[in-house]
């Protein structure tokens, strides 16, 4: 049985809205599906969590996966992968993503083995202008590695799985998928500090060293032995495996991939201007930095008093990438460096269960679910949990948590920091309030969008007939109350509307026979009520129809109501002799007479008081059905 027949998902709608087409990846924590949004009409890919990990205990992965994919669709770049929506439904928790159709930086190394130099610098750059993206917004990846990087197939570059829950143990992860992650890990990870912009530029160095090599700078047989070398091997140059890479850029890579975060680029757009400056200055502003023998991790006191030489790296937006040679000596290994090394020692005769506690989320803070609880209740969660919460809250609009209730904390709790952390309270100041844009003119699809970009959901979208929209536009709005919206009244992020598509004018049936006007009606899918209305009519003959009843909006479906012509109403003729000419033609059109005045006397006379009406035709008395003309003869007294 082929993976698509036996996939449950595969054909199904999830949550209403995306139609399952295939599979097309799975990793240890969600199998990824090519889904087609059936509002949008467009082809999306779905990530959907594995059940075990929904069903955890204490919902913590789950947490973080609606957490951080909260934070990560609010980054919009051409370098990012876009995340357009995420939902809970029947046990499923699902995220929903542009669909990129193309390969992996992963495939594409495999296939080619060595990229060339302006390969590897333009797949760089454009992980690097994403990063930056993202660590402005207070987002680290944590994970940058081939497998994450998509190469599209209209020549976008693009980066996804930002900071996403990654579960590592027995359970959800194997092997191959670990060795894959600490391929690329920066080495403070290893001391259980904390992470920043810095600790992906780390991996983007050792991504770029692979591009350029067609190998990864450390390897092992297990996950622990490349963890070690990471901490305490030195960075080979990529020019002693491929000699077409210049100086400056192998500075780069070092200078990326250095052990100490603070000797590494200060963020992603000084590492882009490096890599820019490189490649227009292939030699560098020195010689190339001396390669730097760093004590195994069995040797550490034989090399006490070894000396060498590293590179100072200094760089800024203005100024050229320069590197300085100092020599420096190898100091003592301190307290902490042989906690790590018996640390990493347990691992490896320990077996895998340790990479949880020393590199995973198992060294640093466990994970608290504080959504929704009171400042004062999420404070003494966080506490337990070795957090320190400290002064001032923040605030942000939230239409799922109720105002003053917490929505998160800044840095994410579930991000994986140490114990002792400072964090900030996020607090909700309830749905975000907006002005409800206009609609005049504007397609059903297009508008659809513009919703889902403010948070406005549209449930349901209905048709109707209109006199004055357009087929494809939009008649009105309705609230989930059911209260029409017009444009410029208050909404919120998080409210749900439905929609009113004009499908154009309901054919005219005026001056059509009772059963014409009812075919022609029901060819648009309307219903004709047996019952009719009656109503006099000048233009129509009596048993015609004159058009329908009608109140709001009609829809495909409905019944309508016939209003049926009795003809022209009949009026009696008033008196008028004795009225001047003026004042008797203006009592006869009030009554829904035309007038014909017959005298001699000129119009400007008429309202004279000399002038008078003496008789009309048809004679007073008399009925004549309305609209009729009526003769009016006056004359002088």
């Amino acid at each position: 049985m082929s993976t698509e027949q036996s996939d449950r998902l595969v054909g199904t709608v999830l949550d209403g809205r995306y139609r399952i087409i295939s599979r097309i990846a799975r990793g240890g924590m969600a199998k990824v599906y090519l889904a087609e949004d059936v509002r949008l009409e467009r082809q999306v890919a779905v990530k959907i969590m594995h059940d075990h990990l929904t069903e955890d205990g204490d919902g913590d992965y789950a947490t973080k996966f609606i957490r951080e994919a909260r934070h990560t669709a609010k980054l919009a770049h051409p370098n990012i992968m876009s995340v357009f929506d995420q939902g809970h439904v029947d046990g499923t928790l699902y995220l929903v993503m542009e669909y990129l159709p193309g390969m992996t930086l992963r495939e594409l190394i495999n296939d080619y083995g060595t990229l060339t130099v302006e390969q590897g610098l333009d797949i760089a750059s454009a992980v690097l202008q994403g990063l930056g993206v993202a660590h402005r917004e207070g987002i680290l990846h944590r994970d940058v590695k081939p497998e994450n990087v998509i190469l599209v197939n209209d020549g976008r570059i693009k980066i996804g799985d930002f900071g996403l829950a990654r579960p590592v143990n027995n359970a959800t992860d194997t092997g191959k998928s670990l060795m894959g992650t600490v391929a690329y890990i920066a080495p403070e990870l290893l001391t259980r500090t904390q992470a920043d912009n810095r600790s992906d530029l780390y991996s983007v160095g050792i991504m770029l060293y692979e591009m350029l090599t067609g190998k990864q700078p450390f390897v092992g047989d297990t996950p622990m032995q490349i963890a070690v070398q990471h901490a305490q091997q030195p960075m080979p140059f990529a020019a002693e495996t491929n000699p077409t890479v210049s100086r400056a850029i192998d500075d780069v890579i070092q200078w990326s991939t250095q052990k100490n975060p603070e000797d590494r680029p200060r963020d992603a757009r000084v590492m882009l201007d490096a890599l820019r400056h490189a490649l227009t200055r292939p030699d560098g502003e020195t010689a190339a930095p001396t390669r730097v023998i760093e004590p195994a991790l069995g040797s550490v006191e034989d090399n006490l008093e070894t000396q060498r030489a590293i590179p100072t790296v200094t760089a800024t937006a203005t100024a050229p990438l320069v590197l300085d040679e100092r020599p420096v000596r190898v100091t003592k290994p301190n307290k902490r460096l042989f906690l790590i090394i018996a640390s990493l020692l347990v691992i490896l005769l320990g077996g895998g269960s340790g990479w949880w506690f020393v590199f995973g989320p198992g060294s640093v803070t466990s994970s608290v679910a504080i959504a929704g609880l009171s400042p004062a209740a999420a404070t003494a969660a966080l506490t337990n949990a070795g957090f320190v919460v400290v002064e001032p809250n923040e605030s942000v609009y939230d239409s799922e948590i109720p105002v003053d209730a917490v929505v998160t904390t800044n840095p994410v709790v579930t991000s994986g920091l140490p114990k002792g952390t400072e964090v900030h309270l996020v607090v909700s100041l309830g749905p975000e309030p907006l002005a409800f844009p206009d609609f005049a003119g504007v397609t059903t699809g297009d508008f659809t969008t513009q919703l889902a970009a403010l948070g406005i959901d549209v449930v349901d979208t209905l048709r109707a007939f209109s006199k004055g929209v357009p087929a494809g536009q939009l008649v009105s709005v309705e609230s989930e109350a059911g209260g029409a919206i017009k444009p410029g009244d208050t909404v919120y992020a998080g409210d749900k509307v439905t929609l009113t598509e004009s499908i154009g004018k309901i054919p005219n049936v005026s001056g059509l026979s009772l059963a014409d006007a009812t075919a022609t009606l029901k060819a648009v899918e309307l219903t004709v009520s047996t019952t009719t209305t009656l109503e006099f009519s000048i233009d129509v003959p009596k048993g015609f129809v004159i058009g329908i009843q009608s109140t709001g909006n009609i829809h495909p479906g409905d019944e309508v109501t016939l209003v049926v012509s009795k003809g022209p109403e009949m009026i009696d003729v008033p008196e008028v002799a004795g009225l001047t000419i003026a004042a008797a033609r203006d009592l006869l059109k009030s009554l829904g007479f035309t007038v014909t005045v017959i005298t001699d006397i000129p119009e400007k006379h008429w309202g004279q008081s000399w002038t008078t009406a003496i008789d009309t035709d048809p004679a007073a008395g008399t009925s004549a059905p309305m609209g009729s003309n009526v003769d009016l003869r006056g004359g002088a007294s």
